[in-house]
C-alpha cells in the first residue's frame, strides 16, 4: 500500500473489525489465551516500506480504536469459550480445558475467534486465527526470554532514549536487528542436549501489546523458534499486572508447568537479573540457569555482576555475547556440543 493510500485509509468510513488472538499456551489441565478486538487501521508491513510508511504504521499501532464490551466465541480442540472484551478490547481465557490425546507430541493447536453477537450490516469482520502451544512429553526444559536488548537490538540504555525512540518509530520488523548469535543460541536451546527435543520458548517483555505484530514478524524473519509472546497493556486502565508484568507472567508460566525446569534470559539494561533471582527463591526447583547479556559496561552492569556474586547458589552468567552463553550451555549439557 502506498503512503498516500495509508493516509487516506485513516479517514475511511468503512467499519471493519479485526480480532487478534495472541499466541497462548496450555498443559493437560489448563489453557491460557489472550487476544484483542480492534477497528482495522490497515497496517501494511512490507520490506519496501519507506521511513514515512513505517512511521505511519507505528502511529496506527498506538492510536488504536478498541472494541470493548463485545462478546467473542473462542473455538479450540472442539471446545468453545465465550468472553466479553474489556474497555481496552482485550479478552482472556485462563481456565481448565480438555487437552488433546496424550499420545500426541508437543504441538501448536489452532484457535478460531469470532464475534458472538449481531453487528450492524455495514460492519465487516473476519475470524481471528491464533495458536496455542500444548507442551508436554518431549520437552527437557523450557526457556523464558526477555526481548529488548536480549534478542532484539532496542538500545534501551541509550542516552536520553533517542536510539530507542528512533528504531521504535521508524524501523519495521524487516529492518530491526537481532543481537549477534541469538538465533543460533535459541535454536540450539529449542532442540536441547540431544538435538531432538522440543523445548518451548516463551518471550516476555514490558513492551506494549500494540507492537505484537512487529515482534512476531521479527521472530519469523530471524528464524527464531516460535513461541508465545507476552507483552503489557499500556491503556488508560491497564489490564492485568501492569507494574509487575514480567514477574507475574513468568510466575504464571512456571505454575502452568510445575514439573518443567526453565532457563531464563535477559539483559543488564534494566531489572531482569533482580526478577530472575527472585524467581529462584520462589521456584527453587524450576530454574535451571540464568543468562544476563551485558549490553553496556555501566553502573547497572556492575551492580548485576555483584548481585550474581552474592547468590552463588544460582547458576547465573553475566555474558558478554551469545557465544559465551552457548559455551556455558554446552558445558552444562543444556545444548548439543558440536
Amino acid at each position: 500500500m502506498s503512503f498516500l493510500k495509508q493516509v487516506l485509509s485513516l479517514f475511511s468510513s468503512k467499519k471493519e473489525i479485526i480480532i487478534v488472538p495472541y499466541r497462548g499456551y496450555a498443559n493437560k489441565d489448563k489453557l491460557f489465551l489472550k487476544g484483542r478486538v480492534l477497528k482495522n487501521k490497515g497496517i501494511s508491513p512490507d520490506p519496501a516500506n519507506s521511513t514515512l510508511s513505517n512511521l505511519l504504521n507505528t502511529y496506527k499501532r498506538f492510536e488504536t480504536d478498541e472494541v470493548g464490551c463485545i462478546q467473542v466465541k473462542v473455538k479450540i480442540n472442539n471446545q468453545y469459550f465465550e468472553r466479553t472484551t474489556d474497555s481496552e478490547g482485550y479478552f482472556m481465557i485462563d481456565e481448565r480445558w480438555t487437552a488433546p490425546p496424550t499420545q500426541q507430541d508437543d504441538q501448536w493447536i489452532d484457535t478460531k475467534v469470532q464475534i458472538n453477537e449481531a453487528l450492524p450490516s455495514d460492519t465487516l469482520t473476519e475470524t481471528g486465527l491464533g495458536e496455542v502451544i500444548f507442551t508436554k512429553g518431549n520437552s527437557n526444559y523450557g526457556v523464558i526470554s526477555d526481548i529488548d536488548d536480549t534478542i532484539l537490538q532496542s538500545h534501551v540504555t541509550s542516552r536520553l532514549k533517542w536510539r530507542l525512540f528512533y528504531v521504535t518509530m521508524f524501523k519495521s520488523a524487516f529492518e530491526r536487528r537481532p543481537m549477534t548469535g541469538v538465533t543460533r543460541l535459541f535454536r540450539a536451546m529449542a532442540k536441547g542436549s540431544d538435538g531432538r527435543q522440543a523445548n518451548p520458548i516463551f518471550y516476555v517483555s514490558n513492551s506494549p501489546w500494540n507492537i505484537y505484530d512487529l515482534i512476531v514478524r521479527f521472530l519469523e524473519i530471524q528464524h527464531l523458534p516460535k513461541g508465545p509472546v507476552l507483552l503489557r497493556d499500556y491503556g488508560i486502565k491497564p489490564a492485568g499486572h501492569f507494574r509487575d508484568h514480567k514477574a507475574e507472567s513468568i510466575r504464571h508460566i512456571l505454575r502452568t508447568y510445575p514439573h518443567l525446569e526453565f532457563i531464563l534470559l535477559g539483559d543488564s539494561g534494566e531489572k531482569d537479573a533482580d526478577i530472575y533471582i527472585r524467581m529462584v527463591a520462589e521456584f527453587p526447583t524450576q530454574i535451571k540457569a540464568i543468562y544476563i547479556r551485558k549490553v553496556k559496561a555501566d553502573k547497572n552492569a556492575r551492580r548485576v555482576a555483584k548481585l550474581i556474586k552474592q547468590h552463588p547458589e544460582v547458576n547465573a552468567l553475566l555474558a558478554e555475547s551469545s557465544d559465551d552463553m552457548i559455551a556455558h550451555a554446552q558445558q552444562h549439557g543444556f545444548i548439543l556440543s558440536y
